[in-house]
Order: C-alpha cells, then structure tokens, then sequence
C-alpha cells in the first residue's frame, strides 16, 4: 500500500483555498488592470477625424493625431459629425482638407484644416493646437526642404538631394534628437535628463501587492501546525516537526512558481505584457523571498488573525517602498540604499533582492539549527 505523504494531507483538505490563494493575484489584477484601463479610454477627449486628401502627408498627419493618448479620434462623415456635436457627445471635429498635400509642398498655409466646436468644447483650445502644432511641423520641413533645394541649385548641385530625401533627412534627424536637452547637477551627479513616461498603474505593481497577501494566506499551515494539539503527533512519528515544516515550504514554493508561470502566460495574452528572460529570474527572486517571509513570520505569530493583518500591512509597506505608488526614480539616484528597502523595487527594476534573501536564509539557517523551535 503506498502511504501518501504527510506534506498532502492538509494540501488534500484545504485544496479549494490554495488554489484559490495561487490564483487571486492572477485576476485580481487582470480586473483592476482592465478596470483602469476602461477608466483611462473613457477620460480620453472624443474628437473627429475626417481626411479628405489622399496625400501622404495627409495620412501622415491623420497618423501622427490618431497616436496622441489624449484623444480617442473616431471616423465618420461631416454631417454626423456635426451633429453629434451639436448634441455635445464630441468635443470638437477637425477635417483635413482636399489638398493639404500639394498646400504644404507648395508653402501654402490657409485654408490646410478646416476645426468645428461647440460651446462645450472645453479641450478644443488645447486639441486645436496640438493638431496646429502636427500641421506646423510640415509646414516648416517643407519650408526648410524648398530653402535647401534653392541653394543647391543656386551653387549647381542639384542632383545631390531631391525633395524626398531632404524631408526623410529631417524626420530621422528630428527622432534622434530633441528639440530641448538639459542637463542638471545634484550633489555628484552630471548628465543629461532623459524624460520618461510616468506609468500611473503598473501590472507588476499591482500583482505584487496582492501576491504579498495572498502568501500570508498560503502560508497560515504553519500556525496551524504549530500548535499545541497538532504538535503531539510529533512524538510519535519518525519525522521531525522542522522536516515536515521544510518540506511543506518546499511543496508550497512549487506550487507558487506554477502560478507565477501561469501568470507571466496570462499577463502576457490578455494584458499583452512583455515577457522577457530579465524578468523572469527577478520573479523567481521575488517569489522565494516572499516565501521565506511568509513563512519565517508564521514562524513568530501564534493567533491568525494578527498574522493576517500583518500581511496586509507588510503588502502596504513594500509595495509602497518598493516604489510602486511614488517613483523613488530620484532618491536611489542619491542613495543607493533606497534599492535594497523593498523587494518590490528589485521586480520593479528586474534585479535580484540580495540582501532580503540572504537576511532571510540567515534566519531560516538560525531557526533550524535551534531544532524547529519557535523565534522568540
């Protein structure tokens, strides 16, 4: 008869609430990533975009307006367009009118786009100009591109750029390079300040904070293991309390990788996430330090309830030091030491918390060696 081992018994009793547990940070994220997400699509300025030139500069144009994250441009004809105005469900419509192409080629700067709004329409101002702004950036390299084919013709070197290339010069030179550098100087750091996109809601953030909680909730057989009445087995069994306790962290850690694979697949299909081999070894950082925490804590509490609120508000904490509600981008520039305070930072940053996992092997190295007794 084969036994089953002692591991698989409160795994077989308690399966529903650790398959619950291992999934909860999987959709609790999925819902309040799409839940954002809709949030965000619904704060965009509802515009209309009709394009009736066929020139490349005009789907040029029409592309440049259609990348802007502030605007959810629609299509549709002129007089739905303006009717749904007058009903106040759009913001403003902009037509990019019949020959906006051979207009620009030809330095002509009336008449390019033709803008409607309405006595709601709070954003126009600022929606008008940055489409102003798009138009104006043809205008000038166009302007520029007519100046530099006149001196070439002027000093006979007419066959060394034609239009075309000039304006493909001028657009790779305007990707490269900015219009704005600065340069700033804080105690002993020098350089260039390169911007980036502040995200508001990052999916690994977010599947932190849960998978913080849900690992006190996984974790809870160690309290319940240890006490009094449940202790007694031990006795008279050939296995060690400390053994089983390992092992159980062992069964535990396996079965949480599992759902962090599975996560890494689903965060990859619905929220279209990049999955990359940097990442996935500081998950797998993450995932054992967040273990031995856990488990090292359960260690130390004897009532559930008060472990359970701890990790809450170790979730809290972390997440929050870790960077993942205020970016600490400045502060670990001036102190190295902000990395190291969460492990949340190191999946934030792809990097492997070295001092969380070996403070904790040291105290698991320590509790073993006292026999399986509890921390005082």
């Amino acid at each position: 008869m084969i036994r089953m081992p002692a591991q698989f018994f409160r795994l077989k009793k308690e399966w529903k609430s650790v398959v619950f547990w291992l999934l909860a940070p999987i959709l609790l994220t999925l819902v309040v990533m799409k839940t954002f997400g809709a949030l965000q699509e619904e704060a965009k300025v509802p515009i209309v975009l009709i394009v009736e030139d066929s020139s490349p500069l005009a789907e040029q144009l029409a592309l440049e307006i259609k990348k802007n994250d502030m605007f959810s441009v629609r299509s549709m004809g002129l007089e739905d367009a303006l009717h749904k105005l007058k009903q106040h469900q759009l913001d403003s419509v902009f037509v990019i009118r019949e020959g906006y192409g051979e207009s620009v080629l030809e330095n002509r700067r009336n008449g390019l786009i033709d803008a409607y709004s309405s006595n709601r329409s709070f954003a126009y101002p600022a929606i008008s100009e940055t489409v102003m702004s798009l138009a104006q950036q043809d205008l000038a390299r166009s302007r520029a591109a007519s100046v530099i084919r006149q001196l070439f013709h002027e000093y006979g070197m007419e066959d060394q750029w034609n239009y075309e290339e000039i304006i493909g010069r001028s657009e790779e030179k305007q990707k490269k390079e900015s219009l704005l550098r600065t340069s700033f100087s804080y105690g002993k750091q020098t350089g260039p300040s390169e911007e980036q996109p502040i995200e508001l809601l990052n999916s690994r953030a977010v599947w932190a904070f849960f998978t913080i909680i849900s690992a006190f909730f996984l974790f809870d057989w160690m309290i319940k293991e240890s006490r009094p009445s449940m202790q007694v087995r031990w006795l008279y069994t050939s296995t060690s309390f400390k053994s089983h306790a390992v092992r159980m962290l062992g069964l535990y850690s396996l079965l949480t990788v599992l759902s962090d694979i599975l996560a890494l697949f689903v965060f990859h299909s619905v929220l279209e996430e990049t999955v990359t081999l940097s990442l996935i070894l500081p998950m797998l950082a993450f995932r054992v330090t967040l273990n031995l925490f856990a488990f090292l804590l359960a260690i130390v509490y004897r009532q559930l309830f008060m472990y359970y609120m701890t990790g809450i508000a170790s979730a809290l904490l972390l997440t929050v030091t870790g960077g993942a509600v205020v970016p600490l981008d400045s502060l670990s520039r001036r102190w190295e030491w902000v990395e190291v305070i969460s492990p949340v930072r190191s999946l934030m940053t792809t990097s492997i918390p070295v001092a969380w996992l070996l403070l904790l092997l040291v105290v698991l190295a320590s509790w073993l060696m006292k026999g399986g007794r509890r921390i005082a």
